[in-house]
């Protein structure tokens, strides 16, 4: 699931509590609402790169070992 959808999912289940009668109906509906947003905070988390966080790359170090190894 992506960011998006579970945004997507959040609304529909407030626009839902908004035409739910019951209380404990309209609790639960924005309940998962809150849960649905949470998610989706937490991936974008996972999906945004930190640009301050050094990037690592052992390629290099496997190729220019290969490399010696060639000669």
């Amino acid at each position: 699931m992506t960011p998006q959808f579970m945004r997507e999912e959040a609304a529909r289940f407030r626009g839902m509590a908004d035409t739910a009668e019951r209380e404990a109906s309209k609790l639960r509906l924005l309940k998962m609402a809150t849960d649905y947003e949470a998610r989706a905070k937490a991936a974008d988390a996972l999906t945004e790169p930190d640009l301050r966080e050094a990037i690592k790359s052992k390629a290099a170090t496997k190729i220019a070992k290969q490399l010696n190894e060639a000669v």
